[in-house]
């Protein structure tokens, strides 16, 4: 059973639903987003409903001033095993691929510890103001790309408060509203740019639950090809061939060894077709 049916569309030739998705995120204003009913399969989100309890989980972060009213997990959180479930989803390769191709940044990073994310809750009268999310990761240094919030929230009304809202700087305005209703999933793209929140109060008697994750790549910098390759250690263990091999990797420009190799692959591919 597939919980993120989008991914089955990674493997058919047809990729005119992916193709679609990928520009609407493009070209979405205030900042690219895409606003996904259904990513998720329901029983996988129902199950995380059930389990979402703050009072039962250790090292919660509460948040109360005039900016933000809010309680959520921390990196040393423990998550409930069906919650649990839904980040080892989203963290794992095939949904890292998945991104890549709605959004175009290739080499996307999780962050298992769930960095600023995981379960969020927002009671009564909770809100958070437009604001625009860090930058870097502050342990590891990884730029943060890309935001994904999955709501859990049934039968959630706008009259109810806590909408999401993706506004623009100049003018200041809201551009968008977004109801935060169950099964509906939201990625944005995270840049000095994205401004959001939900300023309006969530209605008193009420409880907005979400799931948050963040996406990273790592900093570009120029590094030694050496650096970024396997470096053997000659011994008198070693055949002769093999200390040759060693010693023509050690003088040879990286750029003819990639070289051959990519002649070698083409070889193989024709010999084979």
């Amino acid at each position: 059973m597939s919980y993120v049916p989008l991914l089955k569309r990674m493997d058919r030739s047809d990729t005119s639903r992916l193709n679609s998705l990928a520009q609407e995120f493009k070209t979405a204003r205030p900042f690219p987003h895409l606003v996904m009913d259904g990513m998720f399969c329901d029983s996988l989100l129902n199950e995380a409903l059930q389990a979402f309890n703050l009072d039962h989980v250790n090292n919660i972060n509460v948040f109360q001033n005039q900016l933000q009213s809010k309680r959520s997990t921390s990196t040393k959180s423990v998550m409930p095993a069906a919650i649990q479930r839904y980040f080892d989803i989203v963290n794992g390769a095939p949904f890292l691929r998945l991104l890549t191709r709605l959004t175009g940044i290739t080499n996307l990073l999780p962050d298992p510890y769930l960095y600023g994310g995981g379960m969020h809750e927002v009671a009564g009268q909770g809100h958070f103001q437009v604001h625009t999310d860090f930058r870097y990761h502050p342990h590891t240094c990884l730029e943060n790309r890309l935001a994904l919030l999955t709501y859990l929230n049934h039968d959630w009304k706008s009259e109810y408060g806590g909408l999401l809202e993706l506004w623009q700087k100049n003018p200041t305005r809201p551009v968008r509203k977004i109801v935060p209703r169950f099964g509906r999933s939201v990625l944005m793209l995270q840049s000095p740019d994205s401004w959001h929140g939900h300023p309006e109060a969530a209605r008193t008697g009420y409880l907005r639950r979400t799931l948050i994750t963040y996406f990273y790549t790592a900093p570009k910098i120029k590094a030694d090809r050496t650096e970024q390759s396997t470096i053997y250690l000659s011994n008198s263990r070693q055949s002769t061939m093999q200390r040759t091999e060693i010693f023509v990797r050690n003088i040879i420009p990286h750029f003819f060894i990639d070289t051959a190799r990519w002649v070698r692959h083409r070889k193989r591919k024709q010999k084979f077709r």
